[in-house]
């Protein structure tokens, strides 16, 4: 099983927590451990902004629970009201991220106060949630989430599988049937989805650590909005065409259409061709069989008009994907892929000589 470097770097933070916090004498050192789950985020934006989070969260808590407990006293009614306020206040605040480790924090105060002197039990709290905030955060941003790959990867499943979308209905409308839109197409549209959503969600990782690397990257979060999209006009053309009828005419230069957009869609995403989006537009206009059709040519044309209109959105966006791509930055090789490409160079030359 796949273990990720979140994983580790999780389990390093932990040990270094509980570590420091035996060092300093804080008790219960591991309750540091647990805090220091907390920081380390899937980006380093949200391990700082979690931990001045957690920490402000922290220290109003400790400090409302050694209060509560000096004055009156660590009875459960005691702990049970001082939760209460706690929750309470960050409900109020919305600032519920940090509400759990508020209340844990609270208690934990109290409970200790009968055996540390004074404010002691809040500072020793307080410290607790210090070094795991503080471990957690340092040992994510020594070796920072990497997301971009992700990124790639998502990008090219979603534009593969709009492009073998459009190809089983090419398929289909070739064996002489409309692509049928429940359940099978339905499937397939809603695992685009998928691939799309998360790529949404990983784009907003890479903006968010934007400012580490100090590149204009921002992320592909436009180009998976087109892909979204894309899908949707996918799901409008096999909705209308499921009362088209497949023995008309109009079938075949429909057929021909999808095969432009196929080997159109291939040849800009691999090679970075542009499209002549204006002529492709002016070609998926249906035929006119007749100068004048009757009212039951028009009913037998209407599908297919508006499968013309949902392929002609479909045009729009991956246009504007491409501009997406054009102005997305390229991904610029580390440093030791670089030295090992030079070196795999020279290597197949001397084999050569």
């Amino acid at each position: 099983m796949f273990v990720g470097l979140r994983v580790v770097k999780t389990s390093i933070a932990i040990a270094l927590s509980i570590w420091i916090a035996r060092l300093l004498h804080l008790e219960p050192d591991h309750f540091a451990g647990i805090i220091s789950m907390l920081a380390v985020q899937p980006s380093v934006y949200r391990s700082l902004h979690h931990t001045l989070s957690h920490m402000a969260s922290a220290l109003a808590a400790s400090a409302l629970g050694i209060t509560a407990a000096l004055v009156l006293g660590s009875s459960s009614l005691v702990i049970a009201a001082a939760a209460f306020i706690v929750m309470t206040m960050h409900v109020r605040l919305k600032r519920t991220a940090s509400l759990t480790l508020a209340v844990i924090v609270a208690i934990n105060t109290i409970g200790t106060s009968d055996e540390l002197i004074g404010g002691m039990a809040a500072y020793n709290q307080f410290l607790l949630v210090l070094v795991g905030m503080t471990v957690g955060t340092a040992v994510n941003l020594i070796s920072k989430p990497i997301h971009r790959e992700r990124e790639d990867v998502l990008l090219a499943k979603s534009e593969t599988m709009l492009r073998v979308l459009l190809h089983y209905i090419q398929i289909d409308l070739q064996a002489g049937r409309m692509t049928p839109y429940k359940p099978a197409m339905r499937l397939q549209i809603e695992e685009v989805r998928t691939y799309i959503e998360s790529g949404k969600s990983v784009s907003q990782l890479v903006r968010e650590d934007r400012w580490l690397t100090r590149g204009s990257d921002g992320g592909a979060g436009e180009l998976f909005r087109s892909y979204e999209t894309m899908a949707e006009r996918i799901r409008d053309l096999v909705k209308a065409l499921q009362k088209a009828d497949a023995a008309h005419p109009e079938a075949a230069r429909l057929i021909q259409a999808l095969a432009i957009v196929i080997r159109g869609q291939e040849r800009m995403t691999q090679h970075g061709r542009r499209m002549p989006l204006g002529l492709l537009l002016r070609a998926l206009r249906p035929s006119r069989m007749k100068r004048n059709p009757g009212q039951e040519e028009i009913a037998r044309l209407f599908p297919y008009y508006q499968a013309y209109e949902a392929l002609g959105d479909y045009l729009k966006e991956l246009e504007a994907s491409r501009r997406a791509v054009v102005a997305r930055p390229a991904v610029k090789e580390a440093p030791v892929t670089r030295l090992r490409a030079v070196l795999r160079g020279k290597l197949a030359g001397r084999t050569a000589g």
